[in-house]
């Protein structure tokens, strides 16, 4: 078979590439060269790329402070390129198999100038891709030579030479290079001069598929797409005229490609993107359109009349119906959300009210329970303040524990009277992100809790999101601005939020956690048998908490989980129904309810118990897996046991962890019910074997704690308001 140079622009994003040219090495191909040609980077390539025999490194500009984009990059390639076929792949792209071995067939039997194949969309990793469903750009069904009306339609929704094998000598004839006037649309340009000379010889693949993946990570490593500004609109305008001028919009496919794009991007970016300026220029360069009539056919009524008046120059009136279009997406049901309409009341009568600076509005899990920091907080501030603020609890249920506090008003998420104390109290104090529809008012003081020392990779420190909207990311940036302080529990705790937040390090209050003061209290025996009385736990009896998370793999929509109980019931109630009983606390994403019927009397489910807390004062050991609750069961100082059924599969692949958990962890690791039986059998001698390694932990994650962070956090925050 013929070489093939597989030419690789790279700008940054060294992880990504890693796996992209692993992915290039797995086609199995005789003879191919990687030419990965090196934008100005703020990351360098991996060692063990850069000394490879089949890559070769080159640069756009030795020594530059700037970059030069992608068609510098690519010509570079061109230039250096020695095999019969060219083939560009982005840095952060990925081909599956069989991939390239493909095109490169059909290329070779059909002696074609162009082969491509199937694109797809994706967010996430090679590893992870059969988890997540994505969307295809380019989809070819059969083995076959493209007519004019394939080729067109194509490349017109995703108009790239990435997953195009090009024969080198007519890539080289029919266009000389990539245009590096522009930064975002050399392909568009490419494209245009070059396919209407090879469409007699264009072939798709059916088998050949090429995954292009969009950025997880939009703020940091941002895709070519999510980086388009204002400038890119001009772009776009400067390359119809140069095309026109250069008389490369003489055929049909080349004109229609450029046009629908030109048209496509209208319709996703204006208003926002696009500055309203520009409408004039718009209206002009549409008007030039000759298959505007029947580009626009394939978009709604509202787009369809946004994009005539934008022809038209009438902006006021495209910026009118592209409210409405905004008004409609939005919108659920014949008549809408009911949170929409009570924005409504909000815009036009609540955020015109006074903010009440002595109003403390309280959340906790999303007013799922009275319960965590915010409980302690609040509690704290009604003994040490009393009636000088007013308080506001959200909860969606009753809470006996918080009827019997003192004076204090609640309320039901996302209700009118939500929306009403959210745009008029003073302070909040919650322990998860804030709904998305919400926006603070200025002057208003956010304290972030959080809900726990982090094990699992937060934010913007995990790879792929699967299971949470892709845009997660963002949303959690664009959240924590609004927080006037974040709270941690430790060192550890604060250089994570940092960097996986993205916040700044001088708003985070390393005060302890307020839920951990009840474990220090002087009354904490007391506590307990309260607690004890509560559950009906009878006397005598050893207590095991059993407190495992949720996995981001488990779930049957993006944001609705499910859970799967690996712990064998049946067993440890044949084992140790004699002696003890186990309070099983679940977490808040999960949805199942489970049926523990029959082990009444030995399982307790404490999912629904508002305050994991006081779980933690009867409990004699604790068993988790990834949860949080052990970094404050250690506080106690009691023995804490890690049943990690997945823990290869979990650490690796669903979500990561910010420690060693073979070297750190205060207890032994348990893979299944046998092991998990042993450690209960044995408990005394584990905790003498991991005694030195417990007081490690301790003294690193439990160090700030001791039964005064509501007080340190309350002078903090209340003491002055910034």
């Amino acid at each position: 078979m013929s070489k093939i140079s597989v030419i690789i622009p790279f700008y940054n994003n060294a992880n990504k590439l890693d796996e992209c040219v692993k992915s290039i090495r797995e086609q199995n191909l005789d003879e191919y060269e990687i030419i990965i040609v090196r934008d100005y980077a703020s990351e360098k390539i991996p060692e063990h790329i850069c000394h490879s025999e089949d890559v070769h490194i080159f640069e756009t500009e030795v020594n530059s402070e700037k970059s030069k984009g992608p068609s510098s990059a690519r010509n570079t390639g061109m230039r250096e390129a020695t095999g019969e076929y060219i083939y560009f792949v982005d840095a952060d792209d990925y081909l599956m198999e069989g991939c390239l071995a493909g095109i490169l067939k059909l290329a070779e039997e059909k002696h074609a100038e162009l082969v491509t194949g199937t694109v797809i969309e994706s967010y996430v990793s090679k590893r992870n891709f059969s988890n997540v469903s994505n969307r295809t750009r380019r989809e070819c069904n059969d083995d076959k030579q493209m007519t004019e009306e394939e080729l067109t339609k194509a490349f017109i929704d995703f108009p790239s030479v990435a997953h195009c094998l090009f024969r080198a000598d007519s890539c080289k004839k029919n266009v000389a290079a990539f245009s590096e006037k522009t930064e975002f649309f050399s392909d568009l340009a490419f494209l245009a001069g070059y396919l209407p000379k090879v469409k007699e010889n264009a072939w798709k693949c059916s088998d050949s598929i090429y995954v292009t993946t969009v950025s997880n990570d939009p703020l940091r490593y941002p895709s070519l797409s999510q980086r388009m500004d204002e400038m890119a609109t001009y772009e776009l305008e400067d390359i119809y005229y140069d095309l026109r001028d250069a008389k490369q919009l003489t055929d049909p496919v080349g004109r229609k490609i450029v046009e629908a794009y030109i048209i496509q991007h209208i319709i996703r970016r204006y208003p926002g993107k696009i500055c309203r300026e520009q409408v004039p220029a718009l209206a002009k360069l549409l008007k030039n359109f000759e298959y505007y009539r029947e580009i626009e056919k394939k978009y709604s009524f509202l787009q369809r009349k946004r994009l005539d008046l934008i022809r038209g120059n009438h902006r006021k009136l495209a910026d009118l119906y592209a409210k409405i279009e905004t008004i409609k997406n939005k919108k659920q049901g014949i008549i809408g959300n009911r949170i929409q309409w009570y924005r409504v009341v909000e815009h036009l009568i609540f955020n015109r009210m006074p903010i009440k600076q002595n109003w403390i509005i309280f959340e906790s899990f999303f007013g799922k329970s009275y319960s965590d920091s915010p409980k302690y907080l609040y509690e704290y501030l009604q003994r040490t303040q009393g009636d000088k603020y007013r308080y506001i609890w959200v909860l969606n249920g009753r809470s006996q524990a918080l009827e019997m506090t003192g004076k204090h008003k609640t309320c039901r998420m996302n209700s009118i009277r939500y929306v009403y104390y959210m745009a008029r109290c003073g302070y909040r104090i919650f322990n998860v992100r804030q709904p998305a529809w919400n926006k603070k008012r200025s002057g208003v003081v956010f304290l972030e809790t959080w809900h726990g020392t982090p094990l699992k990779k937060l934010a913007f420190d995990i790879g792929d999101i699967i299971s949470a909207s892709q845009n997660h990311k963002m949303v959690f940036y664009e959240h924590a601005r609004e927080w006037n302080y974040l709270v941690s529990a430790n060192r550890f705790s604060t250089d994570i939020f940092e960097r996986a937040f993205v916040y700044d390090r001088e708003k985070i209050l390393e005060c302890g956690y307020p839920r951990n003061d009840i474990l220090y209290s002087e009354n904490r025996d007391e506590i307990a048998e309260e607690v004890k009385k509560e559950l009906g736990i009878p006397e005598g009896k050893r207590v095991i908490l059993y407190a495992p998370t949720w996995r981001d793999n488990q779930y049957y929509d993006k944001a609705k989980y499910k859970f799967t109980l690996a712990m064998d019931l049946e067993r440890m109630q044949k084992e140790f129904s004699g002696n003890s009983i186990i309070l099983l606390r679940t977490h808040y994403y999960i949805a199942d309810i489970l049926d523990l019927s029959a082990y009444a009397g030995f399982v307790y489910n404490c999912s629904q118990y508002e305050d994991v807390s006081r779980l933690y004062l009867v409990s004699d050991i604790c068993i988790t897996d990834y949860s949080s609750v052990f970094f404050d069961y250690a506080n106690l100082k009691r023995p804490i046991l890690f049943f990690v059924y997945d823990l290869d599969e979990y650490a690796s692949e669903i979500r990561g962890m910010y420690m060693d958990m073979e070297k750190e962890l205060p207890g032994p690791i348990l893979h299944n019910n046998d092991e998990l039986v042993d450690a209960l059998l044995n408990i005394d001698s584990i905790t003498e074997r991991y005694s030195e390694r417990y007081q490690n932990f301790y003294e690193r994650f439990c160090n700030v704690d001791d039964g005064n962070a509501s007080a340190r956090i309350v002078e903090r925050v209340f003491g002055s308001k910034n």
